[in-house]
């Protein structure tokens, strides 16, 4: 543990955040569905030695790109905990008992994703696509499920009455939107950030704002892992939550500069924007606990948007008594 580290562990502990003796125990091998700025509290429990403080040396995060290959990587036993989608584990309901997902702690609380405009719209709503052509992410994915969601609940025909261009590569969708013909676009961070600081587009809408609270995504483990290793469990529950707090409490320009190791090609400053718009938005709750509420109203999307055949329920999918004592226990 390096110099900030300690000292930041020092102001956790003396604050009641940190429980623990800083004795390492236990060996878990993190997955994440990718990298990005959307899950910064995550880096910051890294960076913090939150997992230290529970006993744990994470191994990763690994990063697999794609929710199939971080399914994969989890109930092969490549890895033993991934950050993804709740959905996930209801991809995995039918699967052998050992191999089902089950979901313990959250992340983010809503859609991290931005609708840009070629012009400047300080009124937008939903229902300025119509006649328009928006540029999102591959048909089946959650931020286009979200997309179609939002057209529908604002009365518009997403066949008819708005051009969906659905690019499965995320890299793709800003130079498919400065292309001709496209008007707006639904880009995640910082890619939002860097077509507006290049005037290249304007920042019209948060999704997490239009949208409202969902579960989007959390931590998972084959429940075979978790019947096994609930002490592990827990204290990886613990030092999630100890992130989100610390993220709550601390500036963009702090979290920027604790964070910026992950995002070496990420310019600092730029960084620092990214945060400030999705603090902004409240997209990192300080609830680490998913909720029944959220998971059926998140589970309703996905069967809508037929990524799921059906809904599923909230106790086959979600183990949330992790995520209730981390909150009991550690105070904010």
């Amino acid at each position: 543990m390096n110099f900030v580290q300690k000292a930041l562990a020092t102001v956790l502990a003396a604050s009641g955040m940190l429980a623990s003796p800083m004795t390492l125990a236990a060996d878990v091998r993190m997955n994440e569905v990718l990298r990005s700025v959307f899950y910064v509290p995550q880096y910051v429990a890294l960076k913090i030695g939150a997992f230290e403080q529970e006993g744990i040396n994470i191994v990763g995060p690994k990063t697999t790109w794609g929710t199939q290959a971080t399914i994969t990587e989890i109930i092969s036993g490549a890895s033993d905990i991934a950050l993804l989608g709740p959905e996930a584990a209801a991809l995995t309901k039918d699967a052998a008992p050992d191999r089902r997902l089950v979901n313990f702690v959250k992340l983010t609380d809503s859609d991290g994703s931005f609708i840009l405009s070629k012009t400047p719209n300080s009124n937008f709503k939903i229902s300025d696509l119509k006649g328009k052509t928006i540029v999102t992410g591959g048909v089946g994915s959650t931020p286009y499920t979200v997309l179609i969601h939002l057209i529908k609940k604002a009365g518009l025909d997403p066949k008819k009455d708005v051009t969906v261009r659905s690019i499965p590569v995320s890299a793709n969708i800003l130079p498919s939107f400065l292309e001709s013909g496209a008007d707006y676009a639904q880009v995640f961070e910082p890619g939002a950030a860097k077509a507006v600081s290049e005037g290249k587009g304007h920042r019209v809408a948060s999704v997490a704002v239009l949208l409202g609270s969902v579960p989007y995504t959390g931590y998972a483990a084959t429940s075979s892992y978790i019947d096994k290793n609930p002490k592990i469990i827990q204290g990886f529950t613990n030092a999630i939550y100890k992130g989100l707090l610390w993220t709550d409490k601390n500036s963009p320009q702090k979290i920027a500069e604790l964070v910026s190791p992950f995002f070496k090609d990420v310019p600092v400053q730029t960084l620092e924007t990214v945060i400030a718009e999705y603090k902004k938005v409240k997209v990192w709750t300080v609830d680490p606990i998913i909720s029944r509420e959220g998971t059926d109203r998140l589970v309703g999307l996905l069967v809508e948007g037929e990524v799921l055949k059906q809904r599923v329920p909230y106790e086959q999918i979600v183990n949330p008594k992790f995520a209730q004592k981390a909150k009991q226990d550690i105070k904010p």
